[in-house]
């Protein structure tokens, strides 16, 4: 009888699977950076996973900047469950808001961009675009994606 509950226990402990793979976070990154490059833009993009960790940050040959602002722009999605779209505007109206920001600089960027990824109910990770104007990493971002339709 202990042996069949030990084996029971066992079968209901099995891990779920991962819906946010390093290769889908790769590939997730270099549509985000297409999409830049079909416009003209030359990005970073990043994707963390749901605690803020870096999965993947790719970078254009044609970016300007090193990919600093990507993965920060990815945690913030994920630490707030916000794109950077709505939390941008947030960082100059709401004084909470902007001193968590302020507090925790090298990890937050709530510029737009970024997008936190969904299964369900339940963040699974962040992706971010940065290097370009705002408006244009979101469209890249959004672009992206799309065209993952397991993340929502």
């Amino acid at each position: 009888m202990l042996a069949i509950l030990v084996m029971a226990t066992g079968l209901a402990a099995a891990p779920e699977p991962r819906p946010l793979t390093l290769p889908i976070a790769t590939e997730l990154a270099k549509t985000a950076i297409a999409a830049c490059a079909a416009s003209g833009a030359h990005v970073s993009a990043a994707v963390v996973d749901a605690h803020g960790n870096v999965l993947a940050v790719l970078r254009d040959e044609q970016s300007p900047k090193p990919p600093i602002a990507a993965p920060r722009k990815a945690n913030a999605a994920v630490v707030f469950d916000q794109p950077g779209s709505v939390m941008e505007p947030r960082q100059k109206t709401d004084p909470d808001f902007a001193a968590k920001i302020a507090a925790d600089p090298d990890y937050l960027n709530p510029h737009a961009g970024s997008l936190p990824l969904h299964v369900g109910t339940a963040v699974v990770g962040g992706l971010a675009v940065a290097d370009t104007t705002h408006e244009t990493a979101d469209q890249c971002a959004r672009a992206a994606l799309a065209k993952f339709p397991q993340f929502h």
